[in-house]
């Protein structure tokens, strides 16, 4: 009787391993802002990996030709999923976005309790008709995250 009931529990034990946690189930996102304007972040997570469905936010831009400054929405999305470690993640790509090519770096944490953080930056760079640089760009943003991407 009592091997039955260990070996019961242990299965129960089991099966409840084998059932993706809500953090696999559902995105993660949420919304910040920076010194010029607002910020969000979109993230897949599934089996301890993490992909960014959507990063956006107001970056400043320095003209080439006249050193005036002003600010330039940003966007990207990197579609191959990377680990997280201890359920943080790092990530690093290059994206095109508005006509300028720009490093990206999306670092943050995932708590187990469904909130988390997210710190953007991006370093990009303006291109003319005849591939001369007319502006470079620099932002940075950070953004509370929720399980649910609410």
């Amino acid at each position: 009787m009592k091997k039955t009931a260990a070996r019961i529990a242990v299965l129960a034990a089991l099966s409840l391993l084998a059932i993706p946690s809500a953090a696999s189930a559902r995105p993660w996102g949420g919304n910040g802002f920076n010194d010029l304007g607002p910020a969000s972040v979109l993230l897949g997570v599934r089996n301890g990996q993490v992909k960014v469905k959507n990063v956006q936010f107001v970056m400043t831009c320095v003209d080439a030709a006249d050193g005036m400054e002003s600010p330039r929405a940003f966007f990207a999305r990197f579609n191959n999923w990377e680990n997280l470690n201890q359920n943080r993640f790092n990530i690093e790509f290059t994206a095109n976005a508005g006509g300028r090519i720009g490093f990206v770096r999306l670092r943050g944490i995932l708590r187990s309790n469904g909130t988390g953080v997210a710190r953007a930056y991006v370093r990009a760079t303006g291109f003319g008709e005849m591939n001369e640089v007319v502006e470079r760009c620099e932002g940075r943003a950070r953004v509370e995250l929720h399980r649910g991407g609410n």
